[in-house]
C-alpha cells in the first residue's frame, strides 16, 4: 500500500514538472531593460558620501517657534577611520517632516559625511537614527513566542522562515541584479521554497505532496493572472519611490521593472495560498485518520468546504495587506480632491490591484487543485 502511494505522489510530481517547465522556458526568454543605464553617474555617486555611526553626547541648546524646533547637538563618530571626533549640528523638527525626532544624550545615529581631498570631515548631517538594537530586541520576542507556544512545530516554522529570508536575500534579490529574467527567478524560488518549507513542517507524505502542487499550481496561475494584467494595463513597474531609487541607481545589468512587479506579486501572494492548501491537505487527511472508512466523497467535500471557508479571510488578508501599503498615497489624492477614477489610474494603485486580483484568483484556484490532488493520492 505504501508503495502505491509513493507511486501516486511520483505521478503528480511528474505531471506538475510537465506542466510547470514549459511556463519556465517560456518566461526565460532575454528581458530587455526598460531603460538605458548611464554608466558616467558613477562616480559621482560614489563619491557622494560616506555613512557611519555616531553617538549624541551632548544637547548644546533647544530652540523653540510656531512649527519649528531646533536642537543643536554635539555627536560623536564611533567607528571608522574618523572614530572619535565630535561636530556640532542643527537638527530642525518639523511635525509635516519625517524626521521630526527629538533626540536625547546617548542616542545613536547615522551621519552622513563628506571629505576634502586630505581626508577631513567637511560637511556631515544626520542621515538616519540607529535602530538595530530595538529590531533584534524585537525578534528575539519573535522567536521566543514562537517556540513556546509552537513547541516543535514553531521551531521547524522558524527553521523554515530562516531557510525563505534566506533565498530571497542570498538568491532571489542577487540573480536580479545580476540580470536574470525575474519571472523564471520567482517562479522558481516560490516552487522551492513552498517544497522545502512543507517537508520540513509535515514530512513527505500524500497530505504535503497535495499541499505543494496546490500552492505550486495556484502560484502559476496568480503568475499567469500577473503577466496577462501587466501587459495588458501597462503599467511600468516604477510608480513608487522605491523604484525610482532602483531606476537611480548603476547598475552592471539592465532591469525588467515590470517582470521584477511579476515576481514581486508571486513572493507576495506564496504564503496565502501556502496556508490555504496545507489547511486543506491537514483537514483532509486529519478526516481520513481518524474515519478510515469515509468515503472519498465526503472528504472531497470537507476538504472544499474548508477551502472556502478560507476565501473570505485570506482574500481579505492580501486586500488590506496591500491596501496598507498605499494608505499615505491615497490620503494623498484625496486630499486634493481627486476622483475615484483618477485614483485607481495612477501607476502604483493600478499596479497594487493587480497584485491584490491576481493573488486572490490564484488562491481561489488553490482550493480544488488541492483537493483534487489530495483526492487522487487517497488510497481508500
Amino acid at each position: 500500500m505504501s508503495n502505491k502511494i509513493h507511486k501516486k505522489i511520483y505521478k503528480c510530481l511528474l505531471l506538475f514538472i510537465i506542466i510547470v517547465i514549459p511556463i519556465i522556458l517560456f518566461s526565460s526568454l532575454e528581458v530587455k531593460a526598460d531603460q538605458p543605464m548611464n554608466n558616467e553617474s558613477s562616480v559621482s555617486d560614489n563619491n557622494s558620501g560616506k555613512i557611519v555611526k555616531s553617538k549624541i553626547i551632548k544637547i548644546v541648546s533647544k530652540n523653540k517657534g510656531n512649527n519649528l524646533k531646533r536642537q543643536n547637538l554635539r555627536v560623536k563618530i564611533i567607528e571608522g577611520k574618523h572614530n572619535g571626533e565630535e561636530f556640532d549640528i542643527e537638527h530642525d523638527m518639523q511635525t509635516s517632516k519625517p524626521d521630526n525626532i527629538e533626540f536625547k544624550t546617548g542616542d545613536e545615529v547615522f551621519l552622513s559625511i563628506g571629505e576634502d581631498s586630505s581626508g577631513k570631515v567637511n560637511t556631515f548631517s544626520i542621515y538616519q537614527v540607529v535602530r538595530d538594537k530595538q529590531l533584534i530586541h524585537l525578534l528575539i520576542f519573535f522567536i521566543i513566542s514562537i517556540v513556546v507556544i509552537g513547541g516543535i512545530r514553531g521551531f521547524k516554522s522558524l527553521i523554515t522562515l530562516g531557510i525563505t529570508c534566506l533565498v530571497i536575500i542570498k538568491v532571489f534579490l542577487p540573480l536580479i541584479l545580476q540580470g536574470h529574467n525575474p519571472i523564471t527567478v520567482s517562479i522558481v524560488i516560490c516552487i522551492f521554497i513552498t517544497m522545502v518549507t512543507f517537508v520540513i513542517i509535515s514530512g513527505f507524505n500524500k497530505k504535503t505532496a497535495a499541499a505543494i502542487l496546490g500552492t505550486s499550481s495556484g502560484v502559476v496561475i496568480a503568475g499567469v493572472i500577473a503577466f496577462m494584467s501587466i501587459r495588458s494595463t501597462r503599467v511600468s513597474g516604477v510608480g513608487t519611490e522605491d523604484a525610482q531609487l532602483l531606476m537611480d541607481a548603476v547598475l552592471k545589468n539592465p532591469l525588467n521593472f515590470k517582470a521584477i512587479l511579476f515576481g514581486c506579486i508571486l513572493i507576495g501572494a506564496l504564503g496565502a495560498i501556502m496556508d490555504v492548501s496545507m489547511s486543506i491537505a491537514s483537514t483532509m487527511k486529519e478526516l481520513r485518520d481518524n474515519n478510515p472508512r469515509i468515503s472519498k466523497g465526503s472528504i472531497v467535500r470537507a476538504g472544499m468546504s474548508v477551502g472556502r471557508d478560507t476565501i473570505g479571510t485570506m482574500t481579505t488578508t492580501l486586500v488590506l495587506a496591500y491596501i496598507s501599503g498605499t494608505v499615505f498615497l491615497i490620503l494623498g489624492y484625496m486630499s486634493n480632491n481627486s476622483r475615484f477614477i483618477d485614483i485607481i489610474n495612477q501607476d502604483m494603485i493600478a499596479s497594487d490591484i493587480i497584485k491584490t486580483f491576481a493573488s486572490s484568483i490564484g488562491l481561489i484556484f488553490t482550493i480544488p487543485i488541492t483537493v483534487f490532488v489530495y483526492w487522487i493520492l487517497d488510497d481508500k
